[in-house]
Parts: C-alpha cells; sequence; structure tokens
C-alpha cells in the first residue's frame, strides 16, 4: 500500500506504527483533541492496514541491522564447518573473516559517533 493521500492519516499511522498512544498520534498528526475521533480514524480500514505495513516494514528493517546480519553469518559458518568438505570449510573461513570485518566497521562507527557526541556540534 502506498502513502495513504491524506498526509495527517499518513501522519497519525507513522505515528502510531512507532507506538504513539492514540491521543497523541491523532494530535501530532495536526488534528484536534478530544470527542473520540482518534479511535474512528483508527479504525479506519485504510488505517488499519497502512499501521500494519509500517510495522511489518520496520521488522524487516530490525532483520537488516548489523548484529542481526552478524548472527546470521555466523550460523553460515557454523552450517559450513559441520559439512566438513574443503569447499564448505573454505566458505565458513571466508564467512567469519567477513563477520569480524562487519564487526570492526561497527566498531569504528560507535567509535566515530561517541567522538562526535563528545566534542559536541561544529560551530562556524
Amino acid at each position: 500500500m502506498p502513502l495513504l493521500p491524506n498526509p495527517r492519516h499518513e501522519a497519525f499511522a507513522q505515528a502510531r506504527a512507532q507506538g504513539a498512544r492514540l491521543e497523541i498520534a491523532y494530535e501530532d498528526a495536526g488534528f484536534a483533541a478530544g470527542q473520540g475521533h482518534a479511535s474512528r480514524l483508527a479504525a479506519q480500514p485504510d488505517i488499519v492496514e497502512r499501521i500494519a505495513e509500517i510495522r511489518e516494514e520496520q521488522a524487516d528493517l530490525q532483520a537488516a541491522r548489523p548484529q542481526a546480519v552478524i548472527a546470521a553469518l555466523l550460523k553460515v559458518a557454523k552450517a559450513c564447518e559441520s559439512v566438513g568438505s574443503p569447499a564448505a570449510i573454505k566458505e565458513a573461513r571466508l564467512t567469519l573473516l567477513e563477520v569480524e570485518r562487519l564487526r570492526q566497521n561497527l566498531d569504528l562507527n560507535r567509535e566515530t559517533e561517541r567522538g562526535r557526541v563528545a566534542r559536541g556540534p561544529i560551530s562556524l
């Protein structure tokens, strides 16, 4: 499902998918508070469908995070090692090298972010 045609409905769906409470999401989307309109909006089929779609996309993104990728690669390496053939052992070795490269990049990114936070914003 593409973005909802009404930008306030889309903002409401995005906020609800992120876990915002009903009334908060309604107000954040630009609607006036009160009178139970938030629950009526949340019950509309296109809104329900859009919230579910956004949550599914978030789950897909969670699976692609660096730690999840590293865990998946480690499972591949372990499976290759259990096969025992020279080709599988080579694949396990290459997979473990890739895991190490990803871990080093992740550590480097963390250190870079810490440095930015410690120094504060750059003033011009």
